[in-house]
C-alpha cells in the first residue's frame, strides 16, 4: 500500500476491525480484497488524514451489498 507508515497502519487496524465485525459472515480474504477495492479508489486523493475512514465505509458497503457465504448456497 502506498502512503505513510501511520496511513498503512491505520488501514490495517480497519481490516482487523472489519474481521472482527464479520466473523463468520465474510472471509478474511473477502474483506482484504474488499478493503484493498476501497483503498485502491482513494489512491490519488491529496488530502491522506482521512482515507482510512473512507477505506472503512467503502468496504463496509462493498461487504453490505455482497452476498454471504449462507446467501449463495
Amino acid at each position: 500500500m502506498p502512503g505513510d507508515s501511520r496511513e498503512t497502519a491505520a488501514v490495517r487496524e480497519v481490516t482487523e476491525r472489519l474481521k472482527s465485525a464479520y466473523a463468520g459472515r465474510r472471509t478474511a480474504q473477502e474483506i482484504e480484497a474488499a478493503v484493498g477495492e476501497a483503498y485502491h479508489h482513494l489512491r490519488d486523493r491529496p488530502v491522506r488524514d482521512f482515507v482510512p475512514v473512507l477505506v472503512e465505509r467503502r468496504a463496509r458497503r462493498t461487504l453490505a451489498d455482497r452476498p454471504g457465504p449462507s446467501e449463495t448456497d
